[in-house]
C-alpha cells in the first residue's frame, strides 16, 4: 500500500504519480549515479515539480529505499530454487540453476543494489535492514546445506556453517556487480554461471 509522506493512503492517481518519480529515479541513479542526484532532476524527468516529489518522499534517499525495498522484494523468486538437492546427481545442475537465477537478479537491479549495499556499508541502518531482508531466507539454507554436509562428514567441522553461507554469498554478490568486466575479458554469462556453481557447489556440499 503507498502512502504519502505524510503517512496517508494515496488513491490511483497519486499511485500513477508516486511511480513515474520513483522510475524517474532509478534511470537516473543508471545514467548518473546517486552521488549528486536532486530533487530537481527527478521533477524535471518527469515533468513536475519539486513540491509534487515532497508530497510523497521526504528526499532523494528516502524515493531509493523505495526502489531498493522493491527490488529486494523480488529476490523471493530465486529463493525456491534452494529447496532442490545439491547432493543428488542432478546437484551440480541445480546449483547452477540457482546462480544463473540469482544472476539474473542481480543483473535486472544492478544499479539499486550498488546503491543499497553502498548506502549499508556507510553504515545507514534503513538500508542494512532492507541488505538484509534480502538474505534472510538465502543465507540460513545455504547454512543449512553446509551442516548436512558436515554431518555427511564430507565438510571439516572447523568450518563455521554461517560463516561459509555469508561468505559464498559475499563472493557471488561481489561478482555479480563486475558481469560487464568479465564480458569484456571474453568469460560468457554461460561460463561464468558454470564456474561458480562448481565454487559454490564445493564450498556447500564438500561434492567435487
Amino acid at each position: 500500500m503507498a502512502l504519502a509522506s505524510d503517512g496517508r493512503v494515496i488513491g490511483a492517481r497519486a499511485q500513477r504519480t508516486r511511480r513515474r518519480l520513483l522510475d524517474a529515479t532509478a534511470k537516473l541513479l543508471g545514467d548518473r549515479g546517486a552521488l549528486n542526484l536532486r530533487v530537481v532532476d527527478i521533477t524535471r524527468e518527469v515533468g513536475t515539480s519539486p513540491a509534487t516529489f515532497y508530497q510523497y518522499f521526504s528526499d532523494v534517499e528516502e524515493a531509493i529505499l523505495v526502489l531498493a525495498d522493491e527490488a529486494t522484494d523480488e529476490i523471493a523468486a530465486v529463493e525456491p530454487l534452494l529447496e532442490r538437492s545439491w547432493t543428488a546427481a542432478d546437484g551440480l545442475a541445480n546449483v547452477d540453476a540457482f546462480v544463473a537465477a540469482l544472476m539474473e537478479y542481480w543483473e535486472a537491479h544492478s544499479v539499486i543494489l550498488r546503491v543499497r549495499d553502498l548506502r549499508a556499508e556507510e553504515g545507514d541502518k534503513r538500508f542494512w535492514a532492507v541488505r538484509t531482508r534480502g538474505y534472510a531466507a538465502i543465507v540460513p539454507a545455504l547454512t543449512t546445506k553446509i551442516e548436512e554436509a558436515q554431518a555427511a562428514g564430507r565438510l571439516t567441522q572447523e568450518i563455521n556453517p554461517y560463516a561459509a553461507a555469508s561468505a559464498a554469498m559475499a563472493m557471488l554478490e561481489r561478482l555479480f556487480t563486475y558481469q560487464s568486466v568479465f564480458r569484456r575479458r571474453g568469460v560468457t554469462k554461460e561460463a561464468m554461471t558454470t564456474t561458480l556453481g562448481a565454487m559454490l557447489h564445493s564450498t556447500v556440499t564438500g561434492l567435487s
